[in-house]
């Protein structure tokens, strides 16, 4: 891991500021000494100029992005290494940390799954190795500029990409331009300009999962989603994709059969038991999509707890980002949106526009997604499957 710097620049013993000093070797592998002095020479430039772009202070002066490229080809072809790791970091942005931001609107933060699984997929297979990634969480809507208090480690100056899980705030979007910085949101679609959204291909998976049950003979699905007016994009976008492939395929979700909640096991098992409640109504879904495989796991433990037996009475289906089983009752037939991938993709593609620069547009890569076919979907029964009792015969434990 890299260390993050304390805010500020240690002082010699007279108490001023030190001049950042690095090394080379020529090319008879002698080391000679290359300093901020032989830098701004070399530039045409002040030194002063040179360590308010190295040390990303202004000190008043103003440097052109053409006169600050030219600074850091400079010390990159010199072989300049700062003392500072912020300047370090400046003139070597692939050797800079990822910063995983997570929107304080996302439900559990840290600890929800997906956020949990993409940290661990940017740490394997992040550059350099082994990679650094810092975690942080922010609000959506402050505006840090006026704040001054911007989340560690984006206010050391030691990140380098920023990795959005969450609507993108606007005020570090504008710090990662400043700094021709990449800035990615991850599992959902922007408009903002000079972002990148990497998002699973959710109309697909849609598609995959839907076409799987109306193949089985179901036509009265359920939807197990998120909270209703969720603030969560990633899964706003998953529910809009679900609606609009419905409608394309003639489907109708009955307002009764969509279940809110805040998709881990106990809404499964209360979208379950509100199924339950009116299973003697001609619209009672037969099939439940699942935005999450907690969601699945719950749903299946309530449904068996009240004699439904899965799939034979009731097909589940479940949107996963990896492809690995969990320990449910049954192997969850799925579709994978796969957060390897994401991260793959969002690693190789900052790695990309740290060499070639930003986009001013909004970009967008979406990756592919899988149907996994196991063992929770099947043909639909016949007509008058019989009604059960609310009560559970033996409750599901969480």
């Amino acid at each position: 891991m890299m260390n993050t710097p304390d805010e500020g620049f240690p002082q010699d013993s007279n108490g001023t500021e030190p001049q950042n000093q690095g090394s080379a070797t020529n090319e008879n592998g002698a080391v000679k000494p290359v300093t901020m002095a032989v830098i701004a020479k070399a530039a045409g430039l002040s030194q002063g100029a040179v360590s308010s772009l190295l040390n990303h202070r202004e000190y008043g002066i103003r440097v052109s992005l053409d006169k600050r490229d030219r600074v850091f080809k400079l010390c990159r072809d010199l072989g300049y290494v700062p003392n500072d790791l912020r300047a370090y970091v400046r003139i070597y942005p692939e050797r800079g940390d990822t910063c995983l931001a997570v929107s304080n609107n996302v439900h559990r933060g840290l600890k929800n799954p997906f956020v949990a699984r993409l940290a661990a997929r940017l740490m394997a297979h992040g550059s350099p190795q082994p990679a650094s990634i810092a975690i942080m969480r922010y609000d959506e809507a402050r505006d840090y500029d006026v704040d001054h208090d911007l989340p560690s480690p984006l206010k050391d100056g030691t990140a380098t990409r920023t990795m959005f899980v969450g609507a993108a705030n606007e005020s570090i979007c504008r710090l990662a331009h400043q700094r021709a910085l990449p800035a990615f949101l991850i599992g959902h679609t922007t408009q903002t300009p000079g972002l990148t959204s990497i998002v699973p291909d959710y109309a697909e998976a849609s598609r995959l999962a839907l076409a799987l049950l109306v193949r089985e003979g179901h036509q009265h699905i359920g939807i197990i989603g998120g909270p209703f007016g969720d603030p969560e994009p990633r899964i706003g976008e998953m529910s809009r994709a679900i609606a609009i492939i419905a409608h394309e395929m003639g489907l109708v979700i009955e307002p009764e059969n969509v279940f809110h909640g805040n998709l881990d096991f106990e809404s499964g098992v209360a979208a379950a038991r509100a199924m339950v409640s009116h299973a003697t109504s001609p619209t009672a879904p037969t099939a439940l999509l699942c935005m999450t495989e907690s969601a699945a796991i719950g749903a299946i433990a309530a449904a068996q707890s009240h004699g439904i037996h899965v799939p034979d009475e009731l097909s589940i289906i479940t949107f996963a980002d990896h492809a690995e089983t969990l320990d449910s009752c049954l192997p969850l037939t799925a579709v994978i949106l796969p957060v390897e991938d994401l991260a793959v993709a969002a690693v190789r593609e900052a790695d990309r526009l740290l060499r070639e620069g930003i986009p001013t547009a909004a970009t967008k890569i979406v990756i592919p997604v899988q149907l996994i076919e196991r063992s929770t979907c099947g043909p639909i029964k016949a007509r008058g499957r019989p009604a059960h009792s609310a009560q559970p015969a033996n409750p599901p434990v969480g």
